[in-house]
């Protein structure tokens, strides 16, 4: 089983550029307005909770997330830590998305570096007031 810890960047990103464990900066920004952006902030914590869970879901099943030779990706070369590198938000109709990507980091090529991308993307139902996850997406970073 992984454990996951997630680690925080102190490091402003006034430019709102891409993030890498290499810079290290505050996550980028993507809201389509500032409703959007203010309902993420008052559900921050609420949806961090479920990103958490998500991301736990899914790098513990072994058909997603295991050590066999042609797996990708490979328990072994993670180490459990994650950052958030971008926050995003999309009005599609009939209702609000919200997209938190995530990066995972890896031992792979022998020392900590970003090795696995996990988007988990939430749907806001604005009838119930609650938050629901719609699906995560993987890619090597």
């Amino acid at each position: 089983m992984i454990m996951l810890k997630q680690i925080f960047s102190t490091l402003p990103n006034p430019e709102n550029k891409y993030v890498t464990y290499r810079n290290f900066l505050a996550p980028r920004r993507d809201f389509h307005d500032v409703r959007a952006e203010q309902l993420f902030e008052m559900h921050q914590k609420e949806i961090m909770q479920i990103v958490e869970a998500g991301l736990s879901a899914y790098l513990n099943q072994e058909n997603l997330c295991s050590d066999e030779p042609d797996m990708f990706p490979r328990r072994s070369f993670l180490t459990g830590e994650w950052y958030v590198h971008e926050l995003a938000s999309f009005d599609n109709q009939p209702g609000l998305f919200f997209s938190v990507r995530t990066a995972f980091l890896g031992t792979d090529l022998g020392y900590p570096d970003d090795y696995l991308g996990l988007e988990v993307n939430l749907y806001y139902d604005a009838t119930a007031g609650i938050f629901l996850m719609d699906g995560i997406n993987s890619e090597a970073l």
